[in-house]
């Protein structure tokens, strides 16, 4: 198996044009999530944002925003660029990307691109009836839009929003040279092929075949029943774990060995194991399937790129296959359950993580707290102007599977399930109690816990889970 490594595609400038036009090859997840979408029906498509108050009055919200949405389109002008390519062609597509020639332009870019909705809503039904749309956004005698900002203006200086900043003005920016800012592809935002890449890439490119094998059967997650569905609807529930109990759930996983991210892997796979009905003497037969698993490669990026503007092509996708037959019967699950295997090393091409933190069904975005301020103040005023109340998170989904994010925020860990709306609301409650409770038996008493951490009490916190 050859394993050489390839100069990684990088943005041009397409000659013969008078106006400049760039483009580069999707790659990495993004081209991951593109196929995704094409060949799922928009599966991939999401949309996150976050509600908050506000001291400013609605106008003056709304110009903040638009002014910060400007000044992102600077500092991350993928936001508008635009992706061609044949969707059932064997040639990935490519991003292409028109700088801005003057400032009329930006504007009816703005225009189309930013909306303020003035009037009450329910959020979460605006996000849902969001997700449902799929992307680009096609404006008549416009480019599509893969991008998109709502605003929300309520009553009582209630908003939503996807994000909301201070900025300069943005009439005095470089416009036209703000493509030296487009991102590049996740082997150069992370330092570059890596020398060992002849060894290491060939040994990892061997397990791929056998890791995409399907030798047993998969365990599914569908709904008892099912129930009327729109094409691409999502229903979303959450459950607020209160800063006490949060506490516990994080200090005992730290006990027992192993991440928030795989105890609620492992939650998950026990609820699957019980839905299905399976008795151990058959678990040889099944697997647990995270074909989408995850590695961010965040963490490894290197300056001058950041989240910030790098919120692209910022993971590398593998396929995992959790055989049951390698996980002993759960005796004592609260000890046992976060045990699952690794299926790849460290040695991750380009990434080089000293723990693999891979996710599959259970999405842990982690504390809000890193991703942005939680409250802004104001330039002459010591009280803050801005409080972020909640974030959200949804996608369109076409599949039967349902999809599980926890965060973090203000202490308390946020639990969200959300699936197509072929799922019946009380069977989808269902399912996220059962794996909060699941994940909260590791507050049980540990007959092993370790020197010098004693056993928890009861949990009598589950009636209110």
């Amino acid at each position: 198996m050859n394993a050489l490594h390839y100069p990684e595609p990088t943005w041009m400038r397409i000659p013969g044009r008078k106006t400049p036009l760039y483009t580069r090859p999707l790659l990495g997840s993004e081209l991951f999530d593109d196929r995704a979408s094409v060949l799922l029906d928009g599966m991939t498509d999401a949309c996150v944002g976050f509600t908050f108050e506000s001291l400013y009055a609605a106008n003056e919200v709304k110009q903040r925003v638009r002014n910060a949405f400007a000044k992102l389109r600077f500092s991350c002008p993928i936001i508008a660029a635009n992706i061609v390519g044949d969707i059932s062609g064997p040639i990935p597509r490519s991003w292409v990307y028109a700088p801005v020639q003057n400032l009329s332009e930006l504007t009816r870019w703005m225009n189309d691109a930013f909306c303020t909705v003035q009037q009450d809503l329910d959020v979460n039904t605006f996000v849902e009836d969001t997700s449902q749309r799929r992307l680009p956004y096609q404006h008549q005698n416009a480019s599509p839009l893969w991008f998109r900002c709502y605003l929300l203006l309520g009553n009582n200086n209630n908003m939503a929003s996807i994000f909301m900043a201070r900025m300069p003005s943005w009439t005095n920016l470089p416009w036209g040279m703000e493509w030296h800012n487009l991102p590049l592809g996740p082997v150069s935002a992370t330092g570059g092929p890596r020398e060992d890449w002849n060894i290491v890439g060939t040994e990892l490119l061997k397990q791929l075949p056998n890791s995409e094998a399907v030798r047993t059967i998969p365990l599914a997650s569908r709904p008892f029943r099912m129930s009327h569905s729109a094409v691409g609807k999502t229903c979303r529930l959450e459950r607020i774990l209160d800063p006490a109990l949060t506490r516990r759930l994080v200090n005992n996983t730290r006990i027992v060995g192993c991440s928030m991210s795989r105890l609620f892997e492992a939650a998950y796979c026990m609820v699957l194991l019980a839905r299905n009905q399976l008795p151990p003497s058959v678990w040889n037969a099944y697997h647990f399937e995270g074909n989408s698993s995850a590695i961010s490669l965040i963490p490894h990026l290197k300056l001058p790129y950041d989240t910030k503007t790098h919120f692209i092509s910022s993971r590398t996708h593998i396929p995992i296959q959790i055989s049951l037959a390698e996980i002993s019967p759960i005796s004592r699950p609260e000890s046992s359950s976060c045990k699952s295997p690794k299926p790849y090393s460290k040695d991750i091409p380009y990434t080089l993580p000293e723990r693999s933190d891979i996710e599959s069904s259970v999405n842990n975005v982690g504390p809000i707290e890193r991703q942005l301020p939680l409250s802004w103040k104001g330039s002459h005023s010591a009280e803050s102007v801005i409080e972020l109340e909640s974030v959200l998170f949804s996608v369109r989904l076409t599949s039967l599977a349902p999809i599980i994010h926890i965060w973090t925020m203000k202490g308390s860990l946020h639990v969200q399930v959300q699936a197509n709306d072929v799922w019946p609301i009380e069977d989808l409650q269902d399912l996220l109690d059962a794996i909060c409770s699941r994940a909260c038996l590791v507050l049980e008493d540990l007959s092993q816990n370790a020197v010098g951490h004693p056993s928890d009490a009861p949990l009598n916190e589950r009636s209110r889970l």
